[in-house]
């Protein structure tokens, strides 16, 4: 059957060349590659003409309306019941789309997946295995992504076509978060499972992560808007805390005491979020020094 790769690009055409022709390069050849153009300025439409493939389809929109738009047309236009997605700056192993559809071909009882990946360092750092489980257990699908014990960015999503229309894809409304958000909707009402095969490759950049801090806390509290049991329910809130140890552990390494003070301030103005991470998380203080001392 035929598998839908959905990559959103804006202004990054030099990096979508690469990230483009991993797909293209796959294994399994029966593939839908659609970029999703989310109002570039660049050479991004000469590029992908360039690609002259066949199994390429590029949609474009004007003005730039975010990554989670770009993917929600990308899924409206697909036209294979099996959707994965990239990111431009990312990279499928050859065998990604070949084990997704033998995977949902294997059981249909699940609906999404959950894969693994490598992440790649800017700076010539060793590359590091971040291996999800392999199982299917829906409810301990749920409760590793609210706690933190599945690794989940978004090109490590496949799912059905047809459960993602059903919960209204990503939402637009989240400029971070997405791919958790996306997946406890998913996980409501199908079945979802996680897998330990290494199926693409994540480069990080430092850059990128400090250009995110900013807006940290303003995305957890959407997500505790959207999902009211990362609060209330104990077992749950462990993932919220190690995330706001890591947040405060990556901004005192970088030395943002200021940053620190200002999301201080907003957790208290918002009233939710007491007391967070070090006294009910045993290992929150390991994690909050690894930070401080520069390992991650």
């Amino acid at each position: 059957g035929l598998v839908t790769t959905i990559l959103p690009v804006y202004n990054r055409a030099a990096m979508l060349r690469e990230s483009a022709a991993t797909v293209l390069a796959q294994t399994y050849r029966n593939i839908e590659l659609i970029i999703v153009d989310d109002g570039s300025s660049d050479d991004t439409a000469a590029l992908v003409e360039g690609l002259a493939d066949p199994r390429i389809r590029y949609l474009k929109h004007s003005p730039n309306r975010g990554g989670n738009y770009a993917r929600n047309r990308g899924i409206e236009a697909a036209q294979a019941p099996i959707v994965s997605f990239l990111d431009s700056d990312d990279a499928f192993l050859p065998e990604k789309a070949a084990f997704v559809l033998d995977f949902f071909a294997r059981d249909s009882r699940i609906d999404a997946l959950l894969d693994s990946h490598v992440l790649v360092y800017a700076n010539g750092r060793p590359p590091r295995e971040r291996r999800n489980p392999a199982d299917l257990d829906p409810a301990r699908f749920r409760l590793g992504i609210f706690n933190g014990t599945l690794t989940k960015p978004t090109p490590a999503v496949s799912a059905r076509r047809a459960a993602l229309i059903k919960i209204g894809g990503f939402d637009e409304g989240l400029r971070r978060r997405q791919d958790m958000d996306l997946l406890l909707r998913l996980s409501r009402k199908h079945a979802c499972a996680s897998s330990d095969r290494m199926l693409w490759r994540k480069h990080w950049v430092a850059g990128a992560i400090s250009a995110e801090r900013d807006s940290f806390i303003a995305a957890l509290l959407a997500i505790c808007d959207r999902h009211p049991d990362y609060l209330t329910q104990a077992e749950y809130r462990v993932g919220l805390e190690r995330d706001l140890v890591r947040h405060f552990a990556e901004l005192a390494a970088a030395g943002h005491w200021r940053t620190i003070a200002r999301d201080v301030r907003r957790l208290r103005s918002d009233g939710r979020v007491r007391r967070p991470a070090l006294r009910v998380w045993p290992s929150g203080a390991r994690i909050f020094f690894k930070h401080l001392v520069g390992t991650r």
